[in-house]
């Protein structure tokens, strides 16, 4: 990798750098490549690809209907109500 093809790659990536760093970038990105080019290498064909690293299963509960509607109960309770509202004083004149 040369200083141009750091130029437009920096450009893409939208990241600024000075020309002094040039150098040390150009060297830490040839050893990712390097890095990269390892982990190419390596056999993974005697293992499963994962979901999720925490070999969790999801823990689900049945779908069952419920009724929830509690409505009456809560009116019951109310100081004053009227059929399906509560019934507060007027604060704003």
């Amino acid at each position: 990798m040369d200083k141009i093809e750091l130029k437009n790659l920096l450009f893409l990536a939208r990241i600024n750098a000075k020309e002094e760093e040039y150098p040390e970038l150009i060297k830490k990105l040839q050893n990712t490549f390097v890095l990269i080019d390892e982990m190419q290498d390596l056999d993974l064909s005697d293992l499963e690809p994962l979901n999720n690293p925490l070999e969790l299963s999801n823990v689900s509960r049945e779908d069952t209907d419920k009724n929830r509607n509690n409505k009456k109960k809560f009116l019951d309770n109310s100081p004053e109500s009227d059929e399906d509202y509560f019934n507060v004083p007027k604060i704003i004149e």
